[in-house]
């Protein structure tokens, strides 16, 4: 006989805020544990390193030219983060770590007003364990802060706060441009369409003026400074980059559908655990709450999706602003559901592919070429992931069968929490691949200071950010340095005094005169200047697409 009143019965998800924090944390392991990667992440670390060492937070640049290929908002982050804790790949990523820890707070906080407190800590969870926001999570890139602004515009919008909403967007084109006011649009409109709403509480008076405020004021002082600012930025930057093929970034229209599921994974699958009701979904939306809430949820999904297919540029970080939905999607079906919501599928999914990644330790498909490093670390890191898939599988179909929907949200969160901790020799051996820190460790280690280095038709992103100063580049076009406004003006830019762009022939002058002791930098494939320079001087170091030569010496030391 029990003898003792019975207690208030325990929360079976009581421990899933501690479950969410984990994941947040996983996501920062090893953050600067490898090299940046070329191009993107060494171009945009050492545009942050110029900022903070010029102090100049309103206009970016790369190898001391203006930099306009994108707004401000991730690079004076970045500097600021470096003027802390000094130019290191730490300090390059870790803004992008904390947007994507305000995105994974602004996904829970919504939640639990809209779902309950469960709920929320779900779609955090969730969001927090997804591929893609793991992967740009740890990227010297704009994509987590862009999904950031989205995020929380979308939300505004679906919570009438459309003051808040446009002032997010405004945020997201000082990070972006005119893509942080598409997502969020794509999303509304529809939205207010399908569900019999006004389109004016989606643009009032207030709302754009708000969006002014914030956006204006840059863009107006970067164009006092560079008058080619707005037609690159409207014209070149936006208009040409959806309706043509100028950027090299075109891909078929099924481009998205192979993307999606692996970057929304596993949560995908619970979030599509109600798709087979979309008919009453789709008759109950404007009478309906939660039938207008899963109509808001496809429209964050489907409406910016169009318009990213349509695209004639696409990326597979694009649709980074699309994972908050599925997170939230799935948050939504497993308060209403439970644990068991589409367990076989995910079984089934997860076995399959875990068993793919561990027969990558005898095997590996064709169209892979790591180098010596990459082949070496893949195994490791390709078992401890297949491992995970199928004890996540096991934990899932555990979870269901005991009713422990904590341990079941254990079994979903696993695998990705276990990326960074298992792809850690992966990571260092690809950085060390794609980046040019060991060009910069051999020039540093065998040149006295003051050493000038040159590139032949050649900049490796990353370089000026490991040597920590600028660099000369003879170059007829300028699109070595991965820019195409400096592209675009390359000959206005060259004429500027001092400028770093250099005639396409002058490396040539400086390697007969040797005015001052200089490296120079080439590609591994320009046969020509390799055959130059091979002639002249030493070759220091090979390393992936670039080599260094040097240093030239004086003619009378000659």
């Amino acid at each position: 006989m029990n003898r003792h009143p019975p207690g208030p019965a325990a929360n079976p998800l009581g421990r899933l805020p501690l479950l969410v924090v984990a994941a947040a944390l996983a996501l920062g392991v090893n953050l600067g544990g490898y090299r940046l990667l070329d191009p993107d992440e060494g171009r945009n670390a050492e545009v942050a390193r110029e900022m903070a060492s010029s102090n100049d937070y309103i206009l970016p640049h790369l190898d001391g030219l203006p930099y306009l290929d994108k707004p401000v908002v991730y690079f004076a982050a970045a500097a600021a983060t470096m003027e802390l804790l000094g130019p290191t790949e730490t300090a390059a990523r870790l803004p992008a770590y904390l947007f994507t820890l305000a995105t994974i707070a602004t996904v829970v906080l919504f939640a639990r007003r809209r779902w309950g407190n469960d709920a929320g800590w779900v779609a955090g969870l969730a969001l927090a364990t997804m591929p893609l926001v793991m992967a740009y999570a740890r990227a010297t890139i704009f994509d987590s802060a862009l999904a950031f602004f989205t995020t929380v515009a979308i939300v505004a919008f679906w919570d009438e706060r459309p003051i808040l909403a446009w002032a997010a967007m405004g945020l997201g084109a000082l990070t972006k441009g005119p893509v942080a006011l598409l997502v969020p649009l794509a999303t509304a409109i529809p939205h207010a369409l399908l569900t019999g709403k006004s389109l004016r509480r989606v643009f009032p008076l207030l709302g754009l003026a708000a969006f002014a405020v914030v956006a204006l004021p840059w863009f107006i002082a970067i164009s006092t400074r560079i008058p080619e600012f707005p037609h690159y930025v409207f014209v070149r930057e936006t208009l040409e980059r959806v309706t043509t093929t100028k950027f090299h970034r075109t891909a078929p229209v099924w481009y998205y559908l192979p993307i999606v599921p692996v970057a929304a994974f596993p949560w995908i699958v619970p979030a599509l655990g109600r798709v087979k009701h979309w008919r009453w979904t789709w008759l109950a939306r404007r009478a309906n709450p939660s039938a207008a809430d899963a109509t808001f949820l496809i429209c964050w999904v489907l409406g910016p999706l169009v318009f990213f297919t349509l695209n004639q540029s696409k990326l597979p970080q694009y649709v980074l602003p699309l994972m908050p939905a599925f997170a939230l999607a799935a948050s939504r079906v497993f308060a209403r559901e439970g644990i068991g919501v589409a367990w076989r599928a995910y079984f089934g999914v997860a076995a399959l592919l875990g068993t793919a990644l561990i027969s990558l330790t005898v095997w590996l498909p064709a169209p892979l070429a790591p180098t010596p490093a990459e082949r070496e670390a893949i195994p490791s890191a390709a078992l401890a992931l297949g491992l995970a898939l199928a004890a996540s599988a096991a934990l899932v179909r555990y979870a269901v069968w005991r009713s422990q929907p904590i341990l079941g949200l254990t079994g979903y969160a696993i695998v990705v929490m276990m990326i960074p901790l298992a792809s850690g020799s992966l990571l260092a051996a690809v950085g060390d691949d794609r980046s040019a820190a060991t060009l910069a460790q051999v020039i540093r280690n065998t040149q006295p200071p003051g050493t000038r280095v040159l590139g032949v038709s050649a900049f490796p992103p990353s370089l000026p950010f490991y040597l920590g100063e600028t660099m000369e580049v003879a170059t007829p076009t300028g699109r070595e340095l991965t820019s195409n406004f400096i592209a675009d003006y390359a000959d206005q830019l060259r004429a500027v005094p001092n400028s770093p762009l250099k005639p396409a022939d002058y490396w040539r002058d400086v390697l007969a005169r040797c005015p001052q002791p200089t490296v120079f930098v080439a590609r591994t494939g320009d046969a020509p200047t390799r055959a130059a320079l091979d002639s002249t001087i030493a070759l220091l170091a090979v390393q992936g697409r670039y080599v260094v030569y040097g240093p030239c010496a004086a003619s009378s030391a000659r």
